[in-house]
């Protein structure tokens, strides 16, 4: 078997034309932007999946502490008080931590921003709406008892009211409106 080769006829070029290199860098563009969207939603995602077990690990913590001392551990620990316990420094009433994978002493981090304040908030109270007249739902503008470290409301960390043992991440509906701590 033989296989022949045919050169280009006289006259005509070989290469691609600037057409056909301008398309190729169109498509090529259009597929990195589409990748890299789709990278930002995921990443998104999987950072609001870490929070919600963040959450969901310290709300059960924080139950079985209720539990066994017969109310909600307190949000920092009472100087000499034994057991030493407080949401604030990750630990129970064995100081066995409430979230082991975070740095002894401290809450982790809260994954959508980055802080482990733990702010707290009264959970029963009605919430201030954002815009006069505008209805607001519980989580929108929660009521805080002081005022934290971190620049407030829906600005990250996490919210505790040591009365009711309620703990959730301090999220902005604002900013993340399918994300109600409430439903998850």
């Amino acid at each position: 078997m033989t296989y022949a080769f045919r050169s280009a006829p006289r006259g005509a070029r070989s290469g691609f034309s600037l057409i056909e290199i301008a398309l190729a860098v169109a498509v090529g563009l259009m597929v990195l932007g589409a990748t890299v969207f789709a990278f930002n939603q995921v990443n998104a995602s999987s950072k609001m999946a870490n929070t919600k077990t963040i959450v969901g690990t310290v709300q059960g913590n924080i139950a079985m502490d209720k539990f066994r001392i017969g109310s909600p551990p307190p949000r920092t620990p009472v100087p000499g008080a034994t057991p030493v316990l407080g949401v604030s420094i990750n630990t129970d009433y064995t100081g066995t931590a409430y979230y082991p994978q975070a740095s002894p002493g401290a809450m982790p981090n809260d994954p959508v921003t980055g802080y482990n304040d733990v702010l707290p908030y009264d959970s029963t109270a009605t919430a201030v709406p954002l815009v006069a007249g505008a209805p607001t739902p519980q989580w929108d503008n929660p009521v805080f008892l002081s005022p934290g470290p971190t620049p407030g409301y829906g600005k990250g960390g996490w919210l505790y009211d040591e009365a009711t043992g309620s703990f959730r991440a301090n999220l902005s509906n604002q900013d993340y409106p399918d994300q109600r701590p409430a439903s998850w």
